[in-house]
């Protein structure tokens, strides 16, 4: 019988050094997304540990087959010749593909996409033990009995099942794959990771007030919402700074919105922001905000700044309400209102005391549950559970 279990009360040991870990997803493991992130980050941490893992994924339109090849990532085709995400893998293919790498593990991610699930039906016909990760939700994720009747047009609902057991990277995440699959998959929970060496308290504060913005400038990250709250913020705090950084369709629209309320001088334009330039902007800034409208499944740019020990004003939604914790390592605001999320940031700009308490607070949290040197470690306990004797 399947349903939500917890890893501390799995009887298993990791597998042995030199297992082989087969990651899959229809995401090409270069781009940009959590899902990659994760991926990739979870690849390094497993070979420096003495595993060895290969990614098996989708090209789309990215990069060079044998350059990937040579890396240890391989590419499946899709069936039809259109590199999109809702064009199937070609299903003989991936099975093939799988059968020749050999591993002894296949471990899914994103379980919405079809070369994540595929991979679980074979597995299940190649009698490879396989784990799938769920990262994302959807509107009304916590409507079980919703997603019961909506699943039926789902694939997931029909091939996710093929999998032994499903990790999601938080509460919220767990009960849309209840909603999916109900108890008939071994269910666990394990957050995302954060390198905790890297993303750390360093840089030195700004010197004015400072509220960073990371993520795809898209309606549901709400960083339209934040700009109409700064307006806010700076009729209560003149020098107020906001620094913006990611690209996405609704560009126009925020920078309509900075020049409508006279906030040129207020709001700077990172555009995309290097991976090498994320730590120091944390550290940085007084307070990171996530304004995200729906759909955080967990909140990575959350975690990153927590990590940094800098609070964070967040949208009290979705896998968010696990991350932050009100009132310790940051403030919880009603997802779209403007004027909670202004009140919020108005609180802890003009607080230090609270915002060095909160940022104390926020980086013991994340060394005590969210440092990836605690994380990995469960994962490997799921899959050496399912690898012992090919259960």
């Amino acid at each position: 019988m399947g349903g939500l279990k917890r890893v501390e009360d799995l009887e298993s040991s990791p597998p042995p050094r030199g297992s082989r870990i087969a990651m899959v997803m229809d995401f090409h493991p270069s781009s940009v997304g959590g899902v990659q992130s994760h991926v990739r980050d979870l690849t390094r941490l497993l070979q420096d540990l003495g595993y060895e893992v290969i990614i098996v994924s989708r090209a789309l339109g990215k990069g060079d087959v044998k350059d990937l090849e040579a890396e240890g990532h391989y590419i499946v085709k899709p069936l039809f010749p259109l590199e999109i995400i809702f064009v199937p893998p070609d299903p003989f293919d991936l099975k093939r593909e799988i059968k020749t790498l050999g591993p002894d593990i296949v471990h899914s991610h994103h379980i919405y996409t079809l070369t994540s699930l595929l991979a679980l039906k074979s597995a299940r016909d190649l009698g490879l033990p396989r784990v799938a990760t769920n990262h994302s939700i959807f509107l009304a994720y916590d409507k079980v009995a919703l997603w019961r009747i909506a699943s039926i047009v789902l694939p997931t609902r029909y091939l996710l099942p093929n999998a032994q057991a499903v990790i999601s990277v938080s509460s919220a995440a767990d009960r849309m794959v209840e909603g999916i699959v109900g108890d008939s998959v071994d269910r666990y929970i394990i957050p995302n990771g954060v390198d905790v060496e890297r993303f750390k308290p360093s840089t030195p504060k700004s010197d004015y007030p400072l509220v960073l913005f990371l993520g795809r400038l898209v309606w549901r990250k709400g960083a339209h919402v934040l700009v109409r709250a700064f307006r806010q913020v700076v009729d209560e705090i003149r020098d107020a700074q906001l620094y913006i950084g990611g690209k996405g369709e609704f560009e126009p629209i925020i920078r309509l919105l900075i020049a409508r309320y006279g906030l040129e001088g207020n709001v700077k334009m990172l555009g995309v922001v290097p991976e090498s330039e994320k730590p120091r902007l944390y550290s940085l800034a007084w307070v990171t905000a996530v304004p995200s409208i729906v759909n955080e499944s967990f909140g990575i740019v959350a975690l990153e700044s927590l990590s940094s020990g800098t609070p964070v004003v967040a949208s009290r939604q979705g896998g968010l309400k696990d991350v932050v914790k009100h009132g310790k390592t940051g403030l919880l605001v009603k997802p779209g209102s403007s004027r909670e999320l202004a009140k919020a940031l108005i609180t802890l700009l003009q607080d230090s005391g609270l915002r060095r308490k909160m940022g104390e607070e926020a980086r013991k949290t994340v060394l005590e549950h969210y440092d990836w040197r605690k994380v990995v470690p469960k994962i490997l306990k799921v899959y050496g559970y399912y690898m012992s004797a090919r259960r």
